[in-house]
């Protein structure tokens, strides 16, 4: 992955909602259903987010952050942006 993808994807450097407290970001090179080069962007929510009442204008506007922090640094990539728990990664890697 390019490091200007990592540097433009610093948590401490992007402004996500308050009430999605993103612990961190995995960003891995993907490639899409058509064949494109792509970014796969997983945002490591906090075990304490109740999913079952996440805000939809909150996601968007985190998904917003990421997209045009990529297209400030000339990244065009599409981010395919999913969302998770650590609690979740870990169930999945124990089966």
């Amino acid at each position: 992955m390019d490091a200007r993808v990592k540097k433009a994807l610093n948590l401490k450097k992007l402004r996500f909602p308050s009430s999605l407290p993103v612990e961190r970001l995995e960003v891995e090179d993907y490639t899409d259903w058509t064949g494109d080069a792509s970014l796969k962007v997983v945002v490591i929510l906090g075990e304490s987010v109740d999913v079952d009442h996440i805000d939809g204008d909150a996601v968007l506007d985190l998904k917003r952050e990421i997209h045009d922090r990529l297209q400030q640094q000339g990244i065009t990539l599409f981010p395919y942006i999913f969302f998770a728990k650590q609690s979740e990664l870990a169930a999945l890697d124990e089966d």
